[in-house]
């Protein structure tokens, strides 16, 4: 009998809402993004010399989601850091809930340019 108490206590505890919802590692997701996308846009593009781009995100079939232009003015080390954090959380995210996505692959960009104070990737010679 007190083994069965145990065992109930055991089960009541362990069926707590402890663990993270798709939501809220979504709202994880959410957050990273709004910083990336916050310092890539934190500067207005005057001199395309200045500025870079990196890939973003991580497709459940591999892969980038996108390219991001991102001024090189800005604290690199930190927006890169925050894009290495969002890739490796978007790809968990993907495997933990069963994400899928067709398994295209982005264009790599070849260059950025500067188009009334906008940084626009360029593609091709």
């Amino acid at each position: 009998m007190k083994n069965l108490l145990y065992l109930l206590v055991f089960i009541a505890l362990g069926c707590t809402d402890d663990q993270p919802s798709q939501e809220s590692d979504q709202a994880n997701l959410d957050r990273l993004w709004s910083e990336i996308h916050a310092m890539a846009e934190s500067v207005t593009c005057t001199s395309a010399e200045e500025w870079d781009f990196t890939a973003v995100g991580s497709k459940a079939c591999g892969g980038p989601v996108k390219f991001l232009a991102y001024s090189e003015t800005i604290d690199t080390v930190k927006f890169l850091s925050l894009v290495s954090e969002h890739r490796d959380a978007q790809e968990a995210f993907n495997v933990k809930w069963g994400i899928y996505s067709d398994c295209s692959t982005p264009q790599e960009p070849s260059g950025v340019a500067c188009e009334e104070g906008e940084p626009v990737l360029q593609y091709g010679q």
